[in-house]
């Protein structure tokens, strides 16, 4: 049963992430053509500080309300549930205001941290000020919407938080997409004024997101209200020692919330300076900061099947904790963990083998020298994919089985990798160095989350490596049916510089690709080993 219901779970995430990360990477598209390679990274100036204030704002107290109202649900304590969930509403929205306060004010400070003292040519100090300033209002509304998603999780219901994000995704990029049209080509405005405008449309569409989930809500009061009616008394029911619990299980996720986006921080912080140290122009930096911040679009599409499947996760495993079933706990992570390899790793090297005719669907530039080395970003940079969904199933799993705190220590230890690896690799190797060194702090992480999960649980690593060979198998096999497809291809279309011809190109060979891969999965069986789908031979 708890297998079934985080499948459903994952399953409803899983496509709306899905569609969402698609969308959000299909618009780059448009938008890159719209405001050019600095105004690309004018918008990621904006969005890695805005992303890191929206962790601090929500303290991860989201993910602490699925957590614990998991907790409380399987003892039958609804009314505790509900109590702890209207007191973290008030909590979060005043959370809100201070976090949008403290992303107005230092929007200064952040501009010139990432420029240095002297400012940019490019895009300057009070472009970035403006930008960030524009889209600190979305900080507002965040924090209370995210805490109405987070009761829904705990409540084992994804539906919601399923549509919200969809719809929350598709207001921001109509928006985007029209605001930078009617800007640049109607009132013949700036490509700046363009950014300014576009990071708006967070706010307006957490506002859209908002309503979605109240609608929900009206919706399943009444159920919520009978549950109420048959809660049973709890033996912890003081409120300071409810939210002291609450807090205990948020912060540790906040900060765990926080890897990606603080690695990227780091990477804004010192990308520019050492780029520029290494030989390299300001025009050049901060296009392929606009490339390597775009190619976090296009892995994160794979990477959010981890996400969604994480988020289902964490309630499920703190039913099974606190039912006290140890083999329910295993087999849930054991699936979770294949769920992600099976997904993650036939796509990252899928974007790594046509990595630059994606190049030129996603971000494509005006400058020859930006062309040359796009392809060659996107096929290393691919490979991230594959670490931060690692990344992500075993945080969410160690979220999961109450152990946090060791996912925080590894953390903390590998931003201080990521740090002295920027500041070594970036000047070696340029761009690349970026890419590596945030895959080395990857690594850590995984490797120590791992560790702690097999000592806290029993799990059997060795039986999971055994479990991970059949996709690597496939992928290997699927590789060498592309590469030939590849090389015909090659002879018959000129994708350069083409957005049409590279779309075509990506898609007759992730067509052979994901045939021969699904069809390998279909004659061996592994359909059935995941979702219980009978067909083929057993592996």
């Amino acid at each position: 049963m708890g297998n079934r219901r985080f499948l459903k779970g994952a399953f409803f995430l899983s496509v709306s992430m899905f569609a969402t990360k698609l969308l959000g990477a299909l618009y780059v598209i448009p938008f890159q053509r719209l405001v050019g390679e600095t105004g690309m990274a004018l918008y990621n100036y904006a969005y890695v500080p805005y992303a890191l204030f929206i962790s601090l704002a929500t303290l991860g107290i989201p993910l602490g309300i699925s957590k614990f109202i998991a907790k409380y649900n399987t003892d039958g304590a609804y009314a505790t549930s509900r109590k702890i969930l209207n007191f973290s509403l008030v909590f979060m929205t005043l959370l809100g205001v201070l976090g949008f306060l403290g992303m107005y004010l230092l929007a200064p400070w952040y501009a010139r941290f990432v420029l240095g003292e002297e400012g940019g040519l490019v895009n300057t100090v009070e472009d970035i000020t403006r930008v960030m300033r524009m889209i600190s209002f979305a900080v507002l509304v965040i924090p209370p919407m995210s805490i109405i998603r987070g009761f829904f999780q705990g409540n084992q219901d994804m539906i919601p938080t399923s549509v919200s994000q969809f719809v929350e995704q598709v207001i921001r990029i109509a928006f985007i997409l029209v605001g930078a049209y009617y800007i640049i080509h109607i009132r013949e405005g700036s490509q700046t004024e363009a950014v300014i405008f576009s990071v708006f449309s967070a706010f307006l569409a957490g506002i859209a997101s908002l309503a979605v989930l109240v609608f929900y809500w009206l919706k399943n009061r009444k159920k919520y209200t009978n549950l109420l009616k048959v809660s049973v008394p709890s033996e912890n029911n003081d409120s300071r020692k409810l939210f002291s619990e609450l807090i205990s299980y948020a912060i540790p996720f906040a900060i765990l919330g926080l890897g990606t986006i603080l690695f990227q921080f780091i990477d804004q912080g010192t990308y520019n300076y050492f780029m520029m140290a290494s030989g390299v122009s300001e025009t050049v930096s901060q296009a392929t900061y606009g490339v390597y911040a775009s190619l976090y679009k296009i892995v994160m599409i794979p990477v959010s099947f981890a996400i969604a499947f994480g988020q289902p996760l964490i309630p499920e495993l703190t039913h099974q904790m606190t039912k006290g079933s140890s083999s329910g706990v295993r087999k849930t992570l054991m699936l979770a963990i294949q769920l992600t390899f099976f997904i993650t790793v036939p796509a990252v090297v899928g974007i790594s083998l046509l990595s630059k005719p994606v190049f030129y669907i996603f971000v494509s530039s005006n400058l020859a020298e930006i062309n040359a080395m796009g392809g060659q970003i996107f096929g290393l940079g691919a490979f991230l994919g594959l670490f931060i969904a690692l990344y992500s199933i075993t945080n969410a799993i160690l979220q999961g089985i109450g152990e946090q705190r060791y996912g925080v220590i590894s953390l903390s230890i590998a931003l201080i990798i990521k740090l002295v690896g920027n500041v070594i690799l970036i000047y070696l190797f340029q761009v690349n160095g970026v890419i590596i060194s945030t895959m080395i702090a990857y690594i850590f992480c995984i490797v120590m989350n791992l560790t702690v999960i097999r000592k806290k649980t029993g799990f059997n690593l060795k039986k999971l490596g055994h479990r991970l060979v059949p996709p690597v198998v496939f992928t290997g096999i699927m590789t060498l049916g592309v590469i030939p497809t590849k090389f015909i291809l090659d002879r018959l279309i000129t994708y350069e510089g083409s957005t049409a011809m590279s779309s075509l190109y990506v898609g007759v060979v992730g067509t052979v690709g994901a045939l021969i891969y699904l069809g390998l999965c279909l004659y061996f069986n592994m359909f059935k080993t995941l979702f219980g789908l009978r067909r083929g031979r057993k592996i």
